[in-house]
């Protein structure tokens, strides 16, 4: 039962990151934008983190194949971003008119809905194989999806009328807790190797999150502020992995 509560505990705040980005964007969208490769920046050292401290070695303790499914689970993040054009970075920092975007929008939903679903199904993986890499990798979800959050609300008003990009928004952020809900119903008979398969999916994931949709932030904005965002991510997550793993 306590599994079950996690995931579904864990997985609420990830949507309501995902919530809070959008309220952000609508109190006060240009400030907003102004510093949000600050967040990114650090959110990547989050998720980069979580993907080398823990999902890395996991999957590779549990699966013999972990490496190969490493890369696919890159690979399958590249090819839904290459489809669903969904970006957490510079994409966001300009608009192009509404009319040329329009048929744009509800593609992008679709793959950041399923983007959100698939942090759901992580969280889950995680808290299955044991608390603290459950609670590490719900950080990097809940860390990733507050920018998430921004980008989604800022690129449907773009598209799309604001009442439809707002109802959009929220689902985006309701599918995070739903994917972790249908974990729930599949994770309990897995085998550890292929638990270890689904570790290793997930690390590929966070690797690409990080180096595709985030990390190309801290080029945009030159100077040491975005480096060291990125930085007191990755050493953040090092600390907090030591003191509850002991």
């Amino acid at each position: 039962m306590a599994v079950e509560f996690n995931v579904l505990f864990y997985s609420s705040i990830a949507g309501l990151s995902t919530i809070l980005g959008i309220i952000l964007v609508i109190l006060n969208e240009k400030l907003v934008l102004k510093y949000s490769h600050y967040v990114n920046s650090f959110a990547a050292g989050l998720i980069l983190g979580v993907a080398f401290f823990h999902l890395f070695p996991e999957s590779l303790e549990l699966s013999d194949h972990a490496l190969l499914f490493i890369l696919m689970g890159f690979l399958v993040f590249y090819l839904l971003e290459n489809v669903m054009v969904l970006h957490s970075g510079s994409e966001i920092h300009f608009k192009e008119k509404k009319g040329s975007r329009h048929a744009k929008g509800k593609v992008m939903f679709s793959g950041l809905f399923f983007h959100s679903f698939i942090d759901g199904i992580i969280i889950g993986i995680g808290f299955e194989t044991d608390f603290t890499l459950g609670l590490l990798t719900s950080l990097g979800v809940i860390a990733h999806e507050l920018p998430e959050g921004v980008t989604t609300f800022a690129l449907m008003i773009n598209s799309m009328e604001k009442k439809t990009a707002l109802k959009l928004s929220i689902a985006v952020g309701l599918a995070t807790p739903l994917g972790a809900l249908i974990s729930l119903t599949f994770m309990k008979g897995l085998s550890q190797a292929m638990v270890g398969v689904m570790l290793a999916i997930a690390g590929g994931s966070f690797l690409y999150i990080a180096a595709s949709d985030l990390i190309p932030e801290t080029h945009e904005e030159k100077g040491f502020e975005n480096s060291g965002f990125l930085l007191m991510g990755v050493i953040s997550l090092y600390v907090l992995s030591k003191t509850i793993g002991g």
